[in-house]
């Protein structure tokens, strides 16, 4: 009887991952990667660039053709940048622009930030070109958070267009704290420009977000206040055009005394509107028994239009539908504590929200020096909202997995980027922490690395096996429908393969125009293991 039942259970999940799973292919073994920065493209031409940077080798990128073979394998070094200066080093993103995959670097000399782009032909993988674009002055020793320095790039989406953004949080000059140069496809200047600070009273000014609408304008955000505790604080939204010297600033009245605010910004070209999803410190608000940051912040979704840069609509995420669904479907008497990740916006202007709990851990001795830190990534949410703001459903999936160091939120949408910055603390280990989420036309699919213990616990049942090894994970899969989850083993059942598959999560990159996620996979049997880069096609 037991034997007939595994058989049911067996072939129930082959016909869901058959459902769900078009195609997996694997490639020839590679060798492991060792400390540093790994990232996936994916290339309109089919072919697959998989770069790895490393103190020793330096920039090494792996060239895979339509075919999944694999077809050079090229090492770069540089006078320009150092490689063996990996903790100074900061991957601010990787696109595919204009047939090259561009690579932005940033390394900071004697904590002066520099930017570097290097450009790779899609064809071969060769360097086509490598330049310095800019660098800031030093950041001060003892910076505060608010204060260091940095370099970010954000590209448009819909174009090859993209920005440059130049932080100097020790300008003098406020109007001068802020520059962005903006670019065209083939790399051309097209404006360069200096932010207007929007109030004089601001002596904390902070770049938050930015998005490119092509060669025509772009869109910087921004949070100001009179002091570090909020006072006035509040966030700004500007434009430049390209035919203009000076951006156009409007406030959002709302976000009045904000403190400390982040955000991740999206042109969304269907109903021709910027959405931005704020979260903004709120500590007055957080559970004093508890290191859940759930109650540090407050989050809020902005619809605002290009065209006059007024703020149409704003909704609060609350969540609210991420609770019903843990008390009604879960049976759990606790809401949601999830803090929102990343926003992806949907072919219908609907947007997808998604979270995940984010509780940390911080040891310290007698004398309240920092031992050890550590952050547990619990649960994920993920809420549908819809075009007018309000929350259409919410669904919650039950993991934990113990991450090294402190992580902060909105780091998925980060990640998504390409964006990668050295730790000392195992950055290694967490690049296999956390989850992915792919959408197609027919279906939505979250995937996370797990201790296969958790795999046949019931959705409800809180206590599971914390994720500390990543030796003993595999990589599940969550097809979603509604109230309707299904789970699988992806890259096949440990106890029938006798192997161990877990993937890189910080690695993966998706193609939406042919539903292909890509990500190293490590199999593991025994001692033995094999690294391989694998391509799932999702129906």
């Amino acid at each position: 009887m037991r034997c007939t039942l595994f058989l049911l259970l067996a072939i129930v999940n082959l016909t869901s991952l058959f459902a769900q799973v078009e195609k997996i292919e694997k490639s020839v073994a590679i060798d492991e990667p060792d400390q540093g920065w790994n990232k996936i493209l994916l290339l309109s031409n089919d072919k697959t660039f998989y770069f790895h940077l490393s103190k020793s080798d330096g920039i090494v990128l792996t060239v895979f053709d339509k075919d999944r073979k694999l077809v050079d394998t090229k090492s770069y070094t540089s006078e320009l940048w150092d490689a063996r200066k990996m903790k100074t080093t900061h991957i601010v993103g990787l696109y595919e622009i204009n047939h090259e995959a561009v690579l932005f670097m940033v390394q900071s000399e004697g904590r002066e930030p520099t930017l570097y782009r290097l450009r790779f032909s899609t064809d071969n993988g060769s360097l086509t070109k490598e330049q310095e674009l800019g660098s800031l002055p030093r950041t001060k020793l003892f910076a505060s958070s608010g204060e260091i320095n940095d370099i970010y790039v954000e590209k448009d989406p819909e174009s090859d267009c993209y920005a440059v953004i130049y932080f100097n949080g020790y300008a003098s000059d406020k109007d001068e704290r802020i520059k962005v140069d903006h670019f065209n496809g083939e790399h051309k200047l097209i404006h360069s420009a200096f932010y207007d600070s929007p109030d004089e009273n601001f002596k904390f000014l902070r770049f938050i977000g930015a998005v490119v609408d092509g060669d025509k304008r772009l869109f910087v955000a921004c949070y100001g206040a009179a002091n570090q505790r909020g006072r006035e604080g509040r966030v700004y939204i500007s434009r430049l055009q390209a035919s203009e010297s000076s951006f156009t600033n409007k406030s959002l009245d709302y976000t009045e005394d904000f403190r400390d605010t982040k955000s991740v910004m999206y042109y969304n070209h269907n109903n021709n509107i910027i959405q931005m999803l704020t979260m903004s410190f709120d500590k007055g608000r957080a559970n004093f028994f508890s290191n859940s940051l759930h109650g540090d912040y407050s989050s809020f979704l902005s619809y605002i239009d290009p065209d006059n840069v007024s703020l149409k609509r704003v909704s609060p995420v609350s969540g609210s539908k991420l609770s019903d669904y843990a008390h009604n479907v879960l049976g759990f008497k606790q809401s949601y504590v999830g803090l929102p990740q990343q926003m992806v916006i949907n072919k219908d202007n609907s947007t997808t929200i998604l979270s995940e709990d984010l509780t940390q851990e911080i040891i310290t001795d007698d004398k309240g020096n920092i031992i050890s830190t550590a952050t547990y990534l619990g649960a994920i949410g993920i809420n549908e909202i819809n075009p007018d703001g309000s929350e259409k459903n919410g669904e919650v999936i039950m993991k934990v997995q113990k991450a090294l160091g402190l992580i902060n939120p909105l780091y998925i949408s980060s990640r998504c980027k390409g964006r990668w910055r050295y730790t000392s603390n195992g950055a290694d280990y967490n690049s296999y922490l956390s989850y992915d989420f792919i959408s197609t036309e027919k279906g939505r699919y979250i995937l996370f690395n797990d201790n296969p213990k958790n795999f046949d616990k019931e959705e409800d049942e809180r206590r599971r096996k914390v994720v500390v090894n990543i030796n003993k994970i595999n990589t599940i899969c969550y097809s979603l429908d509604g109230d309707k989850v299904n789970k699988f083993y992806i890259f096949g059942d440990p106890e029938k393969t006798e192997k161990r598959s877990s993937c890189h999560i910080e690695a993966s990159d998706y193609r939406k125009a042919t539903n292909t996620y890509s990500t190293i996979l490590v199999e593991r049997e025994g001692r033995d293991k094999e690294t391989k880069i694998v391509w799932v096609k999702f129906k």
